[in-house]
C-alpha cells in the first residue's frame, strides 16, 4: 500500500487542512483526521482507539505548535510517523526534522508551504505503510446458519 491509512493533519489554516485533507482521502486513507492547532490534535490522539500512521505536522500555530507537539508526542512515546510542513525558511524546517528524528520520533520528510502536491505524494509514495484490518462491528446482529 503506498498511502497511509489512518491520517491526522495538523495545521491553523482551514484551506491548508482541506486540501490535505481531500488528497489523503481520495488516496484511500481513512479516517483523516484534522486539528487546528497542537491542543486540538493532543485531545484527538488521547481520544483515538488506534494510533495513526502519519501526522502531518505544521510547525508553526498558534496556541500551541509543532514544535511544542513534538515534545508532546515524545514524552507520550507515541510511535507514529511524522512529515512536517511549515512556511519557515527551508533550514529552519530542516532543523526541526532533525530535532524529531534526536527525540526518537520519526519523520518521513519535510515540506516547504505552498506545498507542491507532487512532492507531498512522493514523500508519501517512498514509504511502507501497514494495511490495518477492518475493525468488527460492536454486536453482529446477524443469525448464523443453522441458528434459529
Amino acid at each position: 500500500m503506498d498511502f497511509p491509512q489512518r491520517v491526522l493533519i495538523v495545521d491553523d489554516d482551514p484551506i491548508q487542512r482541506a486540501v490535505l485533507q481531500q488528497i489523503f482521502a481520495t488516496n484511500g486513507s481513512e479516517p483523516v483526521r484534522v486539528a487546528a492547532n497542537g491542543f486540538d490534535a493532543m485531545s484527538i490522539i488521547e481520544n483515538s482507539a488506534d494510533p495513526f500512521d502519519l501526522i502531518v505536522l505544521d510547525l508553526v500555530m498558534p496556541e500551541y505548535d509543532g514544535i511544542r507537539l513534538m515534545s508532546y508526542l515524545e514524552s507520550q512515546n507515541v510511535k507514529t510517523r511524522l512529515l512536517l510542513i511549515s512556511g519557515l525558511p527551508q533550514e529552519v524546517v530542516r532543523m526541526s526534522n532533525t530535532l524529531a528524528e534526536a527525540s526518537g520520533l520519526t519523520s518521513i520528510g519535510s515540506l516547504q508551504k505552498p506545498l507542491q502536491h507532487k512532492d507531498l505524494l512522493a514523500i508519501v509514495r517512498d514509504q511502507r505503510w501497514p494495511r490495518r484490518k477492518a475493525r468488527k462491528p460492536e454486536a453482529d446482529l446477524t443469525l448464523q446458519p443453522g441458528h434459529a
